[in-house]
């Protein structure tokens, strides 16, 4: 189960990054309406475009591969979250709020790896939503033009409160998230070793 479901992920998110380049194509093939740094602040193209989503996937990839297969889960005699978590990044249970420069990288990698899911899927699937809108109004204005209307309210909405970029906050959020669900999980597997060894 895991493997399909890593491998299901994993199309979910290509399916949504090929149709937000081909949306972005459709409606800017000039790339004078994207939004992406790369464009918007440096001027670069499609070109530099293309090898910066797949470098980035390259990484997230392999992290989330090491996530899924590879990570063996650490095991401590730590009862609280805080001190586990603390244990296996820095090696000493009171570091959780202190650290800086972890002593096991390992964690943060699978952490890492995990939490790329939720978060790059979430942020691609709000970027073709977006397209889409633009997209339905410029084929046919009349009949999706409240659609629009209320797209430029979101877009008013994004800019006051996102930054331009709803993607990115809501991707970060998610990020954060879905690296606390991937640590709470690995400490409540040591909690049900535990409890089998005192059995």
């Amino acid at each position: 189960m895991k493997k399909v479901k890593f491998w299901v992920l994993i199309a979910i998110y290509l399916l949504l990054a090929f149709a937000d380049g081909a949306l972005t194509y459709i409606n800017t093939p000039d790339l004078s309406n994207e939004g992406n740094p790369l464009v918007a602040k440096l001027g670069l193209g499609w070109g530099a475009l293309a090898i910066a989503n797949i470098v980035i996937f390259i990484l997230f990839f392999a992290a989330a591969y090491y996530s899924f297969f590879k990570y063996q889960t650490k095991y401590t005699d730590e009862t609280k979250f805080t001190a586990y978590c603390s244990q296996i990044t820095f090696g000493r249970p009171d570091k959780f709020w202190t650290g800086l420069i972890p002593k096991h990288i390992t964690p943060y990698i699978a952490g890492t790896g995990f939490a790329f899911f939720p978060a790059g899927i979430l942020a691609r699937l709000i970027l073709v939503l977006e397209w889409i809108v633009v997209t339905l109004y410029t084929y046919d204005y009349h009949r999706f033009r409240d659609l629009y209307y209320f797209y430029v309210r979101y877009c008013s909405f994004e800019r006051t409160y996102c930054g331009g970029r709803l993607d990115v906050v809501l991707a970060m959020v998610a990020f954060f998230v879905g690296v606390y669900y991937w640590l709470h999980g690995e400490f409540e597997k040591q909690l049900k070793k535990d409890a089998v060894t005192a059995e």
